[in-house]
C-alpha cells in the first residue's frame, strides 16, 4: 500500500517590486515602508556652485560659507515630491499637515538665507574697505560738502580733478592742485573763463602742479570752451545728451582736450555719485586691485552688495585707488 502524501503547496514568492520597500508575504498584513529621504537630509546636501569669471579663489570661499543657491534649491519641487510620496502611503491628512509644516520650515529657511546674504563675508568686507579707505568726491576741497548736489560747479570740479590726476604725478600733489583751483574759484565756469592763461598757469604752480602748469593752463582754457560751446556752461547737459548711456557719455567726455581714457575713468569714479546711470563703475586699475583684495570683479554683484548705492560705489572706487597708490593692497586682503 502506497504512503499518502499531502499535495505540494506552491510557496509565495517574495516581492520586491517597489524600490526601497521591505519584502512581504501574502497574508501577513504588513505594509511596505518607503525608504525616502527626509526633508532635512535633502536640504542639507550642498548645491554645486560654479565660480564666476574673474572672481578670486578667496571670494569664492567666502561666498560658499553657509549659503544656498536658490536656483538649485527649489522649494516648490521639493514640496511636490514629498506630497506625491505621501499619497502612496495612503495617509492624506498626515501628508497635508506634513506638507504645510515643511512649507513653513522652507519659508523660514529662505528668510534666514536672505538675512545671511545681507551679512555675507563679501558684503562686510566691502563695508570695511569703504570705512577704512573710502573717499567721497572732492574731499579735501572747500566744496566737499556740496559735492553730492550735482551742481554745474561740482561736476566741473570733478572733471578738473580727473584731468590733474591723469598725469604721472603723485596723488598728493594733484590733490593739492585741485584744492588751489577750487580756492580761487576756478570750478565756476565763468571765473575760469575770465582768467588769463598766465593766471591759470600761476595758480597751478602755486598748487604744486609746476611740471605740467603750462599744458594744464592750456587744457583748462579749452575746457571752458568745451563746456560753454557744447553744453551751455553745465556738464549735466552732457549726460542728458548721452540719454544716460554710459558708453555714449564716455565718448562725449573724451572730446575734452587733453583727457584720455584714464582721465575719463577717473571722472566716472566720482561722477557716478551724482549721475547714477554711470554706476556701477570702477576704473580699470582699481578693478585689478579689487580682484587682488578678494572682492572679485563682478561690478553688478558688488553694486548689489552695496544696495545699489552710487555714492557707496564712488567711495569704494576711491578706496581701491587709494589703497593701490599707498601700497596698502595687502591691508585690503587682510580685512
Amino acid at each position: 500500500m502506497k504512503e499518502y502524501k499531502a499535495p505540494a503547496v506552491e510557496s509565495e514568492q517574495e516581492t520586491d517590486d517597489v524600490p526601497g520597500t521591505s519584502k512581504r508575504k501574502r497574508g501577513t498584513g504588513e505594509t511596505p515602508t518607503l525608504q525616502e529621504k527626509s526633508s532635512d537630509e535633502t536640504e542639507s546636501q550642498p548645491p554645486s556652485k560654479a565660480a564666476k569669471p574673474g572672481e578670486s579663489r578667496a571670494a569664492d570661499e567666502d561666498d560658499d560659507q553657509g549659503l544656498v543657491d536658490e536656483e538649485e534649491f527649489d522649494e516648490g519641487n521639493l514640496d511636490e515630491d514629498l506630497s506625491e510620496e505621501g499619497d502612496e502611503e495612503g495617509d492624506e491628512e498626515g501628508d497635508v499637515e506634513s506638507e504645510e509644516n515643511e512649507k513653513g520650515e522652507s519659508k523660514g529657511k529662505a528668510a534666514q538665507k536672505n538675512q545671511r546674504d545681507s551679512h555675507s563675508p563679501t558684503s562686510e568686507k566691502l563695508q570695511k574697505t569703504i570705512e577704512k579707505y573710502g573717499r567721497g568726491p572732492l574731499e579735501g576741497t572747500a566744496i566737499k560738502d556740496k559735492a553730492l548736489t550735482g551742481s554745474p560747479d561740482t561736476i566741473l570740479a570733478m572733471l578738473m580733478d580727473a584731468m590733474l590726476k591723469s598725469k604721472p604725478m603723485s596723488h598728493g600733489l594733484t590733490d593739492r592742485a585741485l584744492r588751489k583751483l577750487v580756492d580761487v574759484g576756478y570750478h565756476d565756469v565763468k571765473k575760469l573763463g575770465d582768467a588769463s592763461w598766465e593766471e591759470r598757469a600761476m595758480v597751478l604752480k602755486d598748487g604744486g602742479y609746476n611740471r605740467y602748469r603750462e599744458q594744464g593752463s592750456t587744457n583748462l582754457g579749452k575746457l571752458v570752451e568745451f563746456v560753454n560751446e557744447k553744453y551751455d556752461g553745465d556738464l549735466n547737459n552732457l549726460i542728458k545728451k548721452a540719454k544716460n548711456n554710459p558708453q555714449k557719455a564716455r565718448q562725449l567726455v573724451k572730446e575734452v582736450h587733453g583727457l584720455g581714457d584714464l582721465g575719463v575713468e577717473l571722472f566716472f569714479n566720482n561722477v557716478q555719485s551724482v549721475w547714477p546711470s554711470i554706476a556701477p563703475f570702477v576704473d580699470s586699475r582699481s578693478l585689478k586691485t579689487a580682484e587682488e583684495a578678494g572682492l572679485g570683479t563682478d561690478l553688478d554683484a558688488i553694486y548689489a552688495d552695496l544696495d545699489k548705492d552710487s555714492v557707496k560705489m564712488c567711495k569704494l572706487a576711491n578706496a581701491l585707488s587709494a589703497a593701490r597708490l599707498d601700497r596698502q593692497v595687502g591691508d585690503l586682503v587682510a580685512i
